[in-house]
């Protein structure tokens, strides 16, 4: 007995058209309850050709602070943040709390490339604003030691700090840095500090500066022992 052979008819290129497709082949499909990876697909047409596309290329970031890392000191000497993305233009730094174990200490700052080595050169200019807990001496100005011209020095952050166990941990600190981790120069850098002065002083510093060379970390540390207490962390901004 003959048997007929039965043929598939082969599909040939373009002639699956739109009028071919159901309407709930999106809508039949599994569901994604859930954000997409980076990795999963979308098909777009790219001026009228089917291609494929990655979400990370497409989905939105949201403006705001992003969390990087933090550092809790507990008797430490330094607080470094190292090897810092090119992700971000501008990083904030906040420190609170911030107490060190060795009374009449001056606290700094500077920035490296490699991890190991925070000497580069800095301008910068610092300003001062003050008074005492008897509301008796209030005062205010510019401070030229502390303002680096092309110097490799640690810039003070604050100075005199008191280690009092209550008030003296009341140190806190707001660092803003653009450019660090950019590959170039010029990096810039604005900071705000207040602090309890050993002489009973409510004091409040604002330094403002230019790194002029490469850099991509940053260290913090008092000129003398530890930081006893204090918390630091780093947020890259988007913009």
């Amino acid at each position: 007995m003959a048997i007929d052979k039965v043929t598939t008819p082969a599909v040939t290129d373009d002639s699956i058209t739109a009028a071919k497709i159901n309407d709930d082949i999106i809508s039949g499909a599994t569901e994604l309850s859930s954000e997409p990876a980076d990795t999963d697909e979308f098909l777009v047409s790219d001026a009228g050709t089917l291609k494929r596309i990655d979400y990370s290329l497409i989905k939105a970031t949201a403006p705001g602070l992003v969390k990087i890392s933090t550092v809790t000191c507990s008797d430490t000497a330094t607080v470094d943040f190292d090897n810092l993305s090119s992700d971000y233009n501008m990083y904030i730094i906040i420190g609170s709390q911030i107490r060190p174990a060795t009374n009449d200490i001056d606290f700094l700052m500077n920035f490296g490339t490699d991890g190991t080595t925070y000497d580069q050169n800095k301008t910068s200019v610092y300003f001062e604003k003050y008074n005492n807990e008897g509301d008796n001496d209030l005062g205010f100005g510019t401070r030229a030691a502390q303002s680096l011209g092309y110097s490799t020095s640690d810039q003070q952050l604050m100075r005199n700090v008191s280690s009092h166990g209550t008030y003296g941990k009341a140190g806190q600190m707001k660092a803003y840095i653009s450019g660090l981790g950019q590959g170039g120069a010029y990096a810039s850098f604005d900071i705000y500090s207040n602090f309890w002065h050993t002489s009973n002083y409510a004091y409040a510093t604002h330094i403002s500066g230019m790194v002029q060379t490469a850099a991509d970390c940053v260290r913090f540390k008092p000129n003398s022992g530890n930081i006893a207490v204090g918390k630091f962390t780093l947020y890259g901004v988007n913009q």
